[in-house]
């Protein structure tokens, strides 16, 4: 088994421990469970969600996609990820028991740090490896963000451990850590891994890398734009909603100039991407509706349309897309039993969204039904059972030889 496939099976493994978190969450909120603290297994399901599964996944990929070390590089890598890896279940252990204490905030701030390490290690290496432009760009970006995402991290460790009745300041510092981590880190790393897939480079893909590097900073001040902020940085988030859309164009032209060189690619691999590439679309064309003055407060109040968004991105684009790429370089089978607990899956994710959106309208309008919750059960459970099976499927098949392109 080599490094990759080791690391691709733990952060499987752990998306079904993610789905298992949720699941708890969505149970709590139909049946009593008085041994289980709602807030605390909150922090722990969204904090491993972002640590064990994504981050996990993401830096291996980079890690043995683009840097592709050999020797005493390869070792510090693997020891790097094992450093992140041991502190997001730290976070998943210390969460659900104590919520924000000291346990729980040690491990956090260690996971921090560690990744502060990957970052540094992972831009020298990245200065002398042969790939495209717009993949150097991406990727290192993509990292640089998820370092920068910490202020928001560490701003809210505070805030708790002091306990703020800052309103503006503690949502300020959610918002700016989820962009960072969703606009910044997930979104740049995971085209950075899909061009460099392709292995294609020209002015498409160049100006679109660019754009959307470019994007990040400005369209997070739209996150600010619920308590009415100052001129100043309404300015600047009308220029981010600009370049939000200035982004989904030009994805849409590069995806064009793409389409020739990704033929080859499984046709089961085509559809997720496609699912993926919409949640995307619309994660970008919602995102840049918040500019809206009628709008923009509305949604930042309204707690289903936000989870739906953060759903959408992690599990509809970044996840997806995952899932997509796992079977494409043969690292997931998508026959079988994998297959029908890939598709199980699928739909989870797809009813979790549907159902969260007509939630979040039920809110805006007034409106509620019972039935809610247990489609939303539902759907944690599909989730559940789906992640659950391809993980121990991957577990038990034997080793397989990797694709590359």
């Amino acid at each position: 088994m080599n490094n990759l496939e080791r690391w691709i099976k733990i952060a499987l493994t752990n998306l079904s421990i993610v789905a298992l978190l949720g699941l708890t969450l969505r149970s709590k909120m139909i049946f009593s469970l008085p041994f289980i603290t709602f807030q605390y297994v909150l922090h722990a399901h969204s904090h491993f969600a972002f640590g064990g599964w994504v981050t996990i996944a993401l830096l291996s990929l980079m890690t043995f996609r683009i840097i592709k070390p050999e020797g005493s590089k390869r070792r510090l890598y693997n020891i790097i990820i094992s450093i992140i890896l041991f502190n997001a279940y730290g976070m998943l252990f210390s969460f659900p028991l104590q919520g924000y204490a000291f346990y729980s905030i040690l491990f956090s701030s260690l996971f921090i740090f560690s990744t502060y390490f990957y970052t540094y290690i992972f831009l020298r290496d990245l200065k002398k490896v042969n790939a495209a432009k717009s993949v150097k760009l991406l990727s290192g970006a993509s990292v640089f963000y998820l370092a920068l995402s910490s202020v928001g991290a560490f701003t809210l460790a505070y805030l708790m451990v002091t306990r703020s009745k800052d309103v503006y300041f503690y949502k300020d510092a959610v918002y700016t850590y989820l962009h960072l981590q969703y606009s910044g880190f997930f979104s740049l790393a995971v085209m950075a891994l899909m061009l460099q897939y392709a292995q294609v480079e020209n002015k498409a893909t160049r100006a679109f890398s660019r754009i959307l590097n470019v994007t990040v900073i400005p369209a997070m001040f739209m996150s600010y734009l619920w308590h009415y902020p100052h001129n100043v940085i309404r300015t600047i988030a009308y220029m981010g909603s600009f370049l939000t859309v200035c982004s989904l164009v030009s994805f849409l032209i590069m995806m064009a100039s793409l389409k020739p060189h990704l033929e080859h690619i499984q046709p089961i691999v085509k559809r997720i991407a496609f699912i993926a590439t919409v949640a995307f679309g619309l994660k970008m064309f919602f995102q840049s509706l918040t500019i809206i003055p009628a709008l923009g407060p509305l949604v930042f109040s309204n707690r289903p349309v936000i989870i739906g968004f953060l759903h959408l991105v992690l599990l509809g684009f970044v996840t997806l897309y995952l899932l997509a790429y796992f079977i494409q370089i043969n690292l997931i089978s998508p026959k079988g039993a994998s297959g029908a607990a890939l598709a199980v899956f699928i739909f989870g994710v797809l009813l979790n969204e549907v159902v969260l959106f007509m939630q979040g309208l039920g809110f805006m309008f007034m409106l509620s039904s019972g039935i809610v919750n247990w489609l939303l059960l539902t759907a944690a459970i599909l989730l559940f059972t789906g992640a659950l099976v391809v993980s121990l499927i991957h577990w038990i098949k034997r080793p397989t030889k990797l694709l590359y392109s």
